[in-house]
């Protein structure tokens, strides 16, 4: 169809709007339909593995999540003690935290 655009000078959504009929009854029809996925023949302890390998991953992306969280936050914190310190301002230091001692 893009090759008929071409040639009529015709803009791709205005072709779909004033010939749609054309296009449903003669180049729909001509369009391969997409191979179907081959059906998984897997055992059931790949299935295992599978579920095994999903389940680490979001494990990663989650803990890689708070990660980012951290390092933004430290970098925001950066960004207006340079901003501060370069417009002359003062900047006090917050007492970072501490963690409680295990028992």
């Amino acid at each position: 169809m893009t090759a008929i655009e071409r040639h009529l000078g015709v803009p791709h959504a205005t072709f779909h709007r004033h010939y749609a009929d054309l296009i449903d009854a003669h180049f729909r029809p001509r369009i391969p339909a997409p191979a179907q996925p081959a059906t998984p023949t897997e055992s059931s302890g790949s299935d295992a593995r599978t579920e095994a390998n999903l389940s680490r991953l979001r494990k990663e992306n989650t803990d890689l999540r708070r990660t980012l969280a951290l390092y933004e936050e430290a970098i925001r914190q950066l960004a207006l003690e340079n901003d501060a310190l370069r417009g002359g301002a003062a900047v006090v230091p917050l007492p970072t935290r501490t963690m409680p001692a295990s028992s």
